[in-house]
Formats: structure tokens, C-alpha cells, sequence
């Protein structure tokens, strides 16, 4: 591609890169916090056994398609594709989105019913392992076929985001997620307070499996009226004649791969830890679930942030308008990934007794959890960087390098699991993970360089933000000896904000001016 000079260039600034991005996080703020009371409640309730063990399993492989296929795939394909057709007119715009409606709603239909049909079989991908025990598979499979209408609900929210994400709305559908945490939370309630008393646990964590499962019609519904309000509807196309996104759409199948390589990589580690003790899965998806928190906050919504400009530069052909957006997601991510590894591999384990040791969850639990979080947590900032690295590249029009790298990543990851389970048990299957992930990393900045001309030594921040991790990573340390002897809860309460604290400070010392992508001016 050449750049052009002359070409227009896209409304995004600064400002605005960060207006969106602070939308963004503080919806994902509220769905994350959720998430963790959702997590901690439902291990409290069931324990961090064999009954979760089932439960995550079963929902490790509903996830990997909805965050494959839906909030992955087809932002990636669905949004430049959309800038395009604007150009055009409203008309054509409007005519896309039917289109892509269509195809999303009837082969999602298609997926969840041959999910219902061969639950066993797609079980299995996940829980090999559990063979060994029918009961514990058979609940495997149940759980998977009750959740899988969820991934019909939540592809079509995908599309709905994608279209208002691309009308630069990213706050409420951000949040609408939140309805997964609330109705499960609700669920779990009930049983503390003595409602379904005639259950057992086998039919408690069935109905919890059917409460998340409904959460996602009700995500789609509060989309709706906002979708509505910008002309958007939900009429289906003749599939004889009016498939115009078909091309783009099936792009979506190594799209899927690519963007959510954590994903996938999480299921292969989940088949594995089906053959490691009892406690292993639940492990692997909590340590897996607190590393998603910065990812999901900061380097998922700088790359949803800054899909729409990055696609628009480059229909436009203004390349350099397309590093600035892009130094700008990447400052961004890097800015939170490099300071809240560093902080994880400090108070990994306060971190989890102060979440998950409540209830059934033994101290045991949480240090097998504290475990698979430190090495898991090594990998944030590659995380990270794939996250936005992989969005760009398509952005680019360019999905054959990310499909390259993350298959390539995926094999090392099985590859390394294998190596390191055996004497590591889920902390080797995370540092598994880490090692892979930085090996993508040094792989999508060559071909970040080669297709576009950006450096990350050129173009980010590097030195400086260290600088300040360590000092925040120190300052943690430090605060988790002093109060040692307080408990877990004090010493997560005084140490993440004081090493923040230290973090932002730092930064405003060191003057990183890129600091102000996430402070908005404000430090």
C-alpha cells in the first residue's frame, strides 16, 4: 500500500482515542468486577473440585467460541468491510448488515444445535481426560449441551457491537456482557438463600449452566433500541441473492484463530489439565480469568478502540495516520500489561485467597492457583501485543500473517505443555503459554515492520514504563512483607493501589507523555 498524502484523514485523535478507550475500560470494569464476585461466589458455593472442574471444562469450550467467533472474528472482518460500504451510503451500509445478519444468525443456529447433538463428541476437545470417569464426563457434556444456545445469543451481539463499535459506541455495548455475571450471581444467591433446596449440586451447577446460557439473549436485547437508532434493522437477506458479506464473512474462520489465540490456547491447556489431580481446570480458568482482567480492560479495548480509525486509514491509504493510530493502541496496552505483570509475580498468591478462599475453596486451591497465575502472568505484555498486533493486520487487509503466527504459536503451546506438565502440573501449562505468546509477539512486530513500517522501538515507549514497573513491582513487595502477618485481603488492598500509585507517578516523573492515553490529562 502507498501512502497518500492527500487522502482524508480519519476523525480519531488523541483525545479521542482516548475518550473511546476510557468508555470502554470503565464498562469492562464493571463486567470484570462482576465476573470475579460471579467466579469467587460460584466456588464458594461448589468448591474448586470435580463438580467446577465440570463446569469449567464444559464452559472453556462454549467460550473459545464465543470469544473465537463472535467478539473475535467478526469485529475483525465485519468492521473494515462496514467502512467501506459507508462510503458508499447509508443504503449499502444498511444492506451489508443485513447481510452479515443473516449468515451470523443461521450458521450460529447451526453450530449450537450440532453442539446440543454431539455434546459428547465437543466434550471431549475439551475433558479427554475425563473419559476415565463416565459420571464426571457425562456431567461434562451435559453442561456443554445447556450452554450452547449461548453461542447463537452472543454472536449476534457480537455483530450488533461490531456495527456500534463502528459507529464509535463502545460504552453500553461493553457493558451489555455484564448480563452473564448478573444472572449467574442471582443464581447462586438463590442457593444461599435456600431456594431449589431439593437440588443437589449435580442440578444446582445444571441450572447455573442454564442461567448463563439465557444471559445472552438478554446481552442482545439491551443492544437493540441502539442498534435501531442507527438504521440499522434485523431483516434477513435472500440468501439467493443478497449474500454480500458471504466473502467477508467466511474470513471470519481464520479470523476466529488469530484473535483470540489466548482462547484457544486456554482449551488446549484445558484438555491437558483434564489429566493432571482434581482442582487443575478450576486453576488454570481462575489464573486465566484474573491475567484477562488488564487484557480485557486495556488491550482488547484499545484494539476494538482502534479497529474502526485503523480500517479507515487505510481504506483512505494514509499509512501514517494508520501508525499513529496504531502507536496509539500499542502505548496504551503496553503502559498497563508491562506494571500489572510485574505486579502479579509479586502478590499472586494474596491475590487469590483474597478472591477465592472463601467457602469450599481450600488454601490448597489457591496456591495451585497462585501458581498457574505467576507464570501465566509473565506473558501479559505478549498478550497484549498480539491482541492489538493481530487486529491491525487485518485491519490491513492482511489475515494470512496472523493466521501464520497463531497456528504456529498454538503447536509450540502443545508442544510445551507436554515438556511441562509432567513435572509442573497447571503452572507449567501456563508458563507454556507465556513462552508461546512472547514467541507470536517477536513474529507480528517483524511482520508489523515489514507490511507498515512500524517499530515499536521507534514509534512506543519502552525503557521508561520498565523503569516505572519496577518501581510499582518493588513497592508491592515491599508493602506484602510489611503486612505480612494483616491477611490476604489487606495485603491485596494496600499493595495493588500503592504500587499503581507508584506506577502512575513514575510514569509522570520519567515524562511519558503516552501516559496521558489512559489518564486523559489527569496526571
Amino acid at each position: 500500500m502507498t501512502e497518500n498524502a492527500n487522502a482524508p484523514v480519519p476523525a480519531a485523535t488523541a483525545g479521542g482515542f482516548s475518550r473511546g478507550l476510557a468508555g470502554i475500560t470503565a464498562a469492562n470494569l464493571v463486567t470484570k468486577a462482576l465476573g470475579y464476585a460471579r467466579d469467587a461466589l460460584l466456588v464458594a458455593v461448589f468448591g474448586g473440585g470435580a463438580l467446577a472442574d465440570a463446569y469449567y471444562a464444559a464452559f472453556r469450550l462454549v467460550n473459545m467460541f464465543r470469544r473465537t467467533g463472535g467478539e473475535g472474528a467478526i469485529n475483525a472482518v465485519f468492521i473494515p468491510r462496514l467502512e467501506e460500504e459507508k462510503l458508499k451510503g447509508p443504503e449499502a451500509a444498511r444492506g451489508f448488515f443485513a447481510s452479515s445478519w443473516t449468515i451470523v444468525f443461521f450458521l450460529s443456529a447451526a453450530l449450537a444445535a450440532a453442539g446440543v447433538l454431539f455434546r459428547r463428541e465437543f466434550a471431549a476437545l475439551s475433558a479427554w481426560g475425563f473419559r476415565g470417569s463416565p459420571d464426571k464426563f457425562e456431567l461434562t457434556a451435559l453442561l456443554a449441551a445447556v450452554l450452547m444456545p449461548h453461542i447463537l445469543f452472543v454472536n449476534v451481539s457480537a455483530l450488533f457491537t461490531a456495527a456500534l463499535n463502528s459507529a464509535r459506541k463502545f460504552f453500553l455495548p461493553a457493558l451489555a456482557p455484564a448480563a452473564f455475571s448478573l444472572l449467574i450471581i442471582g443464581m447462586l444467591l438463590s442457593f444461599r438463600a435456600g431456594f431449589f433446596a431439593q437440588l443437589d449440586a449435580r442440578g444446582r451447577i445444571v441450572l447455573v449452566a442454564a442461567a448463563a446460557s439465557a444471559s445472552g439473549l438478554l446481552q442482545a436485547g439491551l443492544l437493540l433500541p441502539l442498534l435501531f437508532r442507527q438504521g440499522y434493522g434485523l431483516k434477513f437477506s435472500n440468501p439467493l441473492s443478497s449474500l454480500r458479506a458471504a466473502p467477508a464473512l467466511l474470513a471470519a474462520a481464520p479470523a476466529a484463530v488469530t484473535l483470540a489465540q489466548d482462547q484457544v490456547s486456554m482449551l488446549v491447556n484445558t484438555l491437558y489439565a483434564s489429566f493432571l489431580p482434581a482442582g487443575s481446570i478450576t486453576a488454570i480458568y481462575n489464573a486465566a480469568r484474573l491475567v484477562q482482567f488488564p487484557v480485557s480492560l486495556f488491550a482488547a479495548a484499545a484494539a476494538t478502540v482502534s479497529l474502526p480509525d485503523l480500517a479507515g486509514s487505510r481504506a483512505a491509504g494514509d499509512m501514517r495516520g494508520f501508525r499513529e493510530r496504531l502507536a496509539e493502541a500499542m502505548s496504551a496496552s503496553w503502559l498497563i500489561m508491562l506494571p500489572a505483570a510485574a505486579g502479579i509475580a509479586v502478590t499472586a498468591l494474596p491475590i487469590c485467597r483474597a478472591l477465592f478462599e472463601h467457602g469450599r475453596f481450600s488454601p490448597e486451591q489457591s496456591a495451585m492457583t497462585a501458581g498457574a497465575l505467576f507464570w501465566l502472568g509473565l506473558g501479559l505484555p505478549a498478550y497484549g501485543f498480539n491482541k492489538v498486533a493481530a487486529s491491525s493486520l487485518y485491519a490491513l487487509g492482511r489475515p494470512k500473517g496472523p493466521l501464520v503466527i497463531i497456528t504456529a504459536q498454538l503447536l509450540l503451546n502443545a508442544v510445551l505443555c507436554l515438556a511441562f506438565m509432567g513435572g509442573m502440573g497447571a503452572s507449567g501449562l501456563m508458563l507454556a503459554t507465556s513462552l508461546s505468546s512472547w514467541a507470536a509477539a517477536a513474529a507480528f512486530l517483524f511482520d508489523l515492520k515489514r507490511t507498515s513500517g512500524f517499530s515499536p522501538f521507534f514509534h512506543l515507549p519502552i525503557w521508561r514504563p520498565v523503569i516505572s514497573a519496577a518501581a510499582a513491582a518493588s513497592t508491592a513487595l515491599l508493602l506484602k512483607d510489611l503486612l505480612a502477618g494483616a491477611g490476604p485481603l489487606a495485603v491485596t488492598g494496600a499493595a495493588v493501589p500503592g504500587a499503581v500509585a507508584v506506577y502512575f507517578l513514575a510514569l509522570r516523573l520519567l515524562k511519558v507523555e503516552e501516559r496521558r492515553l489512559l489518564t486523559a490529562g489527569r496526571f
